[in-house]
């Protein structure tokens, strides 16, 4: 019998928060049940909608595993897509919900792999059973693995053509060096070459468990008749052992400086900090003073580079929290010849909010973030995956009434901290890729 661990949410605001003005239960609840073999269950209750969206989060990513085995699980996030015991050719698999209007896709990142899709309402039953088809009944026949090695191989290749996409690759090299976080989520052509089927085999078995597994469904269904349905899809899958994952530990050291030098129309840039992790209590503050930095029109860094300079196009900032660490991110691309005062402009402004952000900069970095999530809440897509990664990564989940009242009690003086303790020299990074050769200038100016 399922044993409920969490009541329904409530829409209540934290307590002591400031009298902001914004609506009362902006969101969908959310409720979740833990089944007798681990499997937790999560739904929010959608109602109006006409869709409903799946979720299916497994605890494994690139940080799971070895050097000799890396990109195993994104590998293995294509292989499940290619026929199971009761589906054998992979159209039934793809065609079954694209048959009825949906969408089916899969990714996998540093920490998790995510099945998804997103259906009309009266294809819900059918469509979960075939979620949890493909996790735990694969074919995983000797043909089809030879023949998506190729297609992971040619993928992998395609990404790194993009000069966007091998600037952040570079990143994660210099903040994760020698640690599966900073190594490419899909392998190389090396390791993806040599995989085994009883290697492939051996990392479903080891982390496709239901204790390492969140199902989350959002739209117009009910809780209870959702986990009546997954009780009677996985009631015979057995519990599985924690998985194991190879922790980060921050080590000081100097700023640093990569290049890959390709004959491109533009320099793209990317800097780094370390950030905080998943659970740091300064997560927010952190994500609200990247917002006022360098997310949207209206932020410091675009009005800066773009508005006022005209040294780019496109420039952002975003952050990253991991189990155990994290990172702060600045990416811009700029033409070539005018890459060394794109790069001294975006550390003027980093080192600038460092010395102080007024009340009215936090409220409206606290708008935006807020308004951004309110609209997210609106797709039954977004609310299963806020709602399965919380709890699978956390072990606890925010209604967005919850997320807004953390945002709701930070202060200028929350954020001024905050930018002092991660905006320093220490662990500074940068990448460049383009036709860009002054490798010792960028170092020289590589200071905050």
């Amino acid at each position: 019998m399922a044993t409920p661990t969490t009541s329904p949410t409530t829409d209540s605001p934290a307590s002591g928060s400031p009298s902001t003005s914004r609506p009362s239960g902006v969101g969908p609840l959310h409720h979740i049940t833990t089944l007798d073999n681990g499997l937790r269950v999560v739904t929010g209750e959608m109602p109006h909608t006409r869709s409903v969206s799946i979720s299916v989060f497994v605890g494994v990513g690139s940080r799971h595993e070895t050097e000799s085995d890396s990109g195993a699980s994104h590998f293995l996030e294509h292989l499940l897509f290619k026929g199971t015991t009761r589906r054998p050719d992979p159209e039934m698999v793809s065609g079954a919900i694209e048959g009825v209007g949906g969408i089916l896709n899969a990714e996998t990142d540093q920490e998790m792999t995510a099945y998804w899709c997103k259906v009309p309402q009266p294809y819900f039953a059918d469509s979960l059973d075939l979620l949890i088809d493909l996790i735990r009944n694969p074919l995983m026949a000797s043909e089809e693995i030879e023949r998506e090695r190729s297609v992971v191989i040619d993928e992998l290749a395609m990404i790194h053509d993009h000069p966007d996409y091998k600037v952040d690759s570079l990143i994660d090299e210099m903040l994760w060096p020698n640690h599966p976080l900073g190594r490419d989520v899909g392998g190389t052509k090396e390791t993806v070459s040599v995989l085994s089927r009883d290697v492939l085999v051996g990392h479903l078995d080891r982390y496709y468990s239901p204790t390492n597994t969140v199902v989350s469904v959002a739209g117009a269904v009910d809780h209870q008749s959702v986990v009546e349905e997954l009780k009677r899809l996985t009631g015979d899958w057995e519990p599985g052992p924690e998985p194991e994952w190879a922790p980060f530990s921050v080590a000081p050291r100097q700023p640093q400086v990569r290049m890959d030098y390709r004959r491109t129309e533009q320099a793209h840039v990317s800097i780094a900090l370390p950030g905080l992790s998943l659970f740091h209590p300064d997560r927010y503050a952190l994500g609200l003073l990247s917002v006022a930095l360098g997310e949207g029109m209206s932020s410091r860094l675009f009005l800066e580079l773009r508005e006022r300079k005209g040294l780019a196009y496109d420039v952002h900032s975003g952050v990253t929290h991991f189990l155990d660490c994290g990172a702060f991110q600045v990416s811009a691309g700029t033409e070539p010849r005018r890459v060394y005062d794109a790069v001294d402009t975006i550390l003027t402004e980093v080192a600038a909010i460092r010395e102080g952000i007024s009340e009215e900069e936090v409220n409206r970095a606290r708008q935006l973030t807020s308004g951004r999530l309110m609209l997210r809440m609106e797709d039954t897509r977004a609310v299963s995956s806020w709602f399965g990664s919380q709890e699978l990564l956390a072990r606890e989940i925010l209604d967005v009434d919850d997320a807004m009242a953390k945002l709701d009690i930070l202060t200028a003086e929350d954020i001024d901290r905050v930018a002092k303790k991660v905006f320093t020299s220490d662990g500074l990074s940068m990448a460049v890729v383009g036709p860009c050769r002054g490798q010792r200038r960028l170092e020289n100016s590589l200071k905050l």
